[in-house]
Order: structure tokens, then sequence, then C-alpha cells
């Protein structure tokens, strides 16, 4: 499929914020839902390098994803597969992309290792309000339920502006979340 740059904006919400921007912006609109199945050793190789591997399952399509921090933004590589491997078992080196492979590779990563670790499922709502687009995610995971405020853009300093006004004007106090991997495996640590 190719790679794409990501730059975004996140925000944390309440209930309270969420139900707030969910009626302004998305009156409506029904989410749709997804879920993240993500891959990694069982000694967080992969997130130790700041990236994240997944495969997100939305409408019975399978898409894998490796991210790979940038100066500015992600770098994605974004290859469809079969299916979901089984949670706990080691994937078989040749269900990877080849270059999905070459890069883990680059960094070392025992592929032998590699594991589907678990899930987290979101219900999602997006909504192109012209500046970019605005995403609002209720996710689900190991008994944890967030809310959060994406807003994907094609330029930083436009997109950062943008996204500080939606804030503002919501009345809604800025909270920089961790990403979803890491909100996931932090929540997966505190049980163990």
């Amino acid at each position: 499929m190719g790679q794409e740059l990501e730059i975004e904006f996140k925000n944390m919400l309440t209930l309270e914020d969420y139900e707030l921007i969910k009626q302004y912006y998305f009156k409506q609109s029904e989410p749709f839902k997804q879920t993240n199945y993500y891959i990694d050793t069982n000694n967080h190789d992969i997130m130790s390098q700041k990236m994240a591997l997944r495969i997100r399952e939305k409408n019975h399509n399978y898409e894998m994803t490796l991210k790979v921090p940038q100066e500015v933004g992600l770098l994605e590589y974004n290859e469809i597969v079969e299916d979901v491997p089984k949670q706990g078992e080691r994937l078989d080196k040749q269900y990877l992309p080849e270059n999905i492979t070459e890069i883990l590779n680059k960094f070392n990563i025992p592929l032998n290792d590699l594991r589907q670790l678990g899930d987290l499922t979101t219900y999602r709502l997006e909504k192109d309000i012209g500046t970019g687009l605005l995403v609002l995610d209720h996710s689900i995971y190991l008994g944890i339920e967030d809310y959060e405020l994406e807003f994907e853009v094609k330029d930083y300093a436009k997109g950062e502006i943008a996204f500080n006004k939606i804030l503002n004007d919501m009345n809604i106090e800025r909270n920089i979340p961790n990403n979803k991997v890491v909100r996931f495996f932090n929540a997966d640590r505190k049980r163990t």
C-alpha cells in the first residue's frame, strides 16, 4: 500500500468534554468501530524505539501499520494483511510485509519474538472541518474506557493554531495524551 506522513494533535477528554464535542461537531453522526491489535515482543522492543506496530480491523478488513517517529509527525507504513494472529502466539516471519520487515530489521527488532499482545477497540467519529480531519474516539481496553480528540493535518503550524482554537472555543483544558499503544501497554503492565 505504501507510506504516509501523519501529523496530528491529540487531547484526552473527560466524558463531559466528549459529549460536548459530539453534540457540537457530530450531532447527526454514528460512530464506526475499529479494533487495533498490538504487536511487539514481550520486552517491548518496538515500543522502546518509540515505534508502534499494529493491525487495524475495520469492516472485516485488516491493515498492518508500522509507525516510525520523524522530526515532525510519524511515518506510517501500511500494508493489507489477511487476518490477525492469535493473541500470545508468535508471528510467523512470513506474515510480515517485506517493507515492514526491512524497517524492523534496521532497528534490530527480533522478528522471531513478535507476538500479538492484545487489542483496543475504538468507536470513532470523523469529520473534515476544512482545516483538518477532526476525530473523536471512545476507546475500550483492559477494562478501561477513555476519550480522545485527534486532529489530523497536513501543515503542523496551521494545524496547531486550528486545534488550539477548537479547544479554546469549547473551553476544554489542554491534556496531551500518550498514544493509544502506550496507554494500552501501561494499563497492561499495571494488571500484571
